[in-house]
């Protein structure tokens, strides 16, 4: 061969290898840079803004809402997050249906995903699983984009109803199920390049419970004295199958806290309203005395709201004699009285002319305040008068019965 032939065929030879090799070295350092470029996406699945509401002015609480939230947690590695498709399991007690039939629903146009077959479909309820199955399958090009800006994309928003009256007094308890700590369930789905990819394991899940409001929320509780009776107040800012009030009280002084129970208030029911109670406990002797609420719920269960201070019921520091209640009256009116001392007290009821008609008190009491009951059944219409003598004090009043 030419010694000049040979020489080119040799240089042709190198620049082509130099020129695979050059393409073939941009092919790899493209391909790792792609390959550099699929990064899982980090993300967190929340529920949040937990509400619950009434159905109609007739009804109690009884509909409860919450938002199913994916938030992308790592856009600087991992580039957009292209999602592929969810499905999700949430344990709940359904108890909280409160006798009546539960149902579910994903609540229309709710959704911030951008393609509306993302949405997940058939919700469904298996024992204390809320079930919503996978969405089906669309082409990347049309895969929404889940926000990196807190709190990030609402898939949907969620409500389960009761056909009773209002739910039931039971902690609603909503936690994820079956995430990938435990196994299966709930699952997450990005595309990556072309390929929808289980992204389940780059998740957390969490469930914000905290706006949920307790079954009686106590805003405020005070108490006080006239006399010797103690006047109860307190306040409701929500109120969830709310029965009633039991007010029970005990003695200071006991050590066992003996209670007992002095009276009840109706409740509300249900409301999200302030709600305000007013209870009074009459004629107590002198002393000192704690107080506490039970709120009963409708199916029974209760619990204690506490007085934080002593209820103290003193000493009169003077006699005196109070004018009756109510006056006139028909045929029953009571009589309060102050005794300062330890004293023989005599409290009696007369007629215009002066005569006796009836003896109310005669004999020793100890101080205090105290309430007596004149009953005037056999008695005609007119005016009387009631006189206390205690000592050197006396007083005289006059009363009217009419009937």
């Amino acid at each position: 061969m030419n010694k000049k032939i040979y020489s080119n065929f040799i240089l042709v030879l190198s620049l082509l290898f130099l020129s695979q090799s050059s393409l073939f070295s941009q092919v790899m350092r493209s391909g790792m840079e792609k390959d550099a470029r699929l990064v899982n996406p980090l993300y967190e699945l929340n529920v949040r803004n937990i509400e619950l509401s009434a159905g109609s002015s007739a009804m109690g609480i009884n509909s409860l809402t919450f938002d199913i939230i994916i938030y992308h947690t790592n856009e600087p590695d991992s580039g957009p997050f292209l999602f592929a498709a969810g499905f999700y399991t949430l344990l709940f007690n359904p108890a909280i249906n409160g006798g009546g039939m539960l149902t579910y629903e994903i609540v229309p146009n709710t959704s911030d995903l951008t393609n509306p077959d993302a949405i997940p479909v058939n919700p469904h309820i298996s024992g204390n699983k809320l079930i919503l199955d996978r969405n089906p399958n669309y082409p990347v090009n049309d895969a929404p984009v889940i926000s990196a800006v807190y709190p990030g994309t609402r898939i949907v928003q969620m409500k389960l109803s009761t056909s009773a009256f209002e739910f039931g007094d039971h902690p609603l308890n909503l936690t994820w199920g079956n995430t990938p700590s435990t196994g299966g369930g709930t699952a997450v789905y990005a595309y990556l390049g072309d390929s929808a990819t289980d992204i389940s394991g780059d998740g957390t899940y969490s469930v914000d419970s905290s706006n949920i409001p307790l079954p009686v929320e106590l805003s405020s509780f005070s108490s006080t004295v006239n006399r010797s009776n103690v006047i109860l107040q307190w306040s409701t800012s929500s109120e969830l199958n709310n029965s009633g009030f039991d007010i029970e009280r005990s003695s200071a002084d006991n050590n066992n806290n003996t209670w007992v129970k002095a009276g009840y208030v109706r409740g509300i029911g249900s409301s999200d309203l302030i709600n305000n109670y007013t209870f009074e406990d009459k004629a107590l002797n002198s002393g000192k005395y704690i107080y506490r609420l039970k709120q009963i719920d409708f199916n029974g269960n209760f619990e204690y709201f506490n007085l934080q201070n002593e209820v103290i019921i003193g000493v009169p520091e003077n006699f005196s004699l109070k004018q009756n209640y109510p006056n006139p009256f028909n045929p029953v009116t009571k009589i309060d009285f102050d005794l300062p001392l330890d004293s023989r007290v005599s409290l009696k009821v007369y007629n215009t002319e002066g005569k006796e008609i009836q003896s109310l008190v005669n004999g020793a009491l100890n101080s205090g305040y105290y309430s007596i009951e004149f009953d005037a059944s056999s008695l005609p219409s007119g005016v009387y008068y009631y006189r206390l003598e205690s000592g050197s004090f006396t007083s005289t009043r006059k009363l009217v019965l009419l009937k």
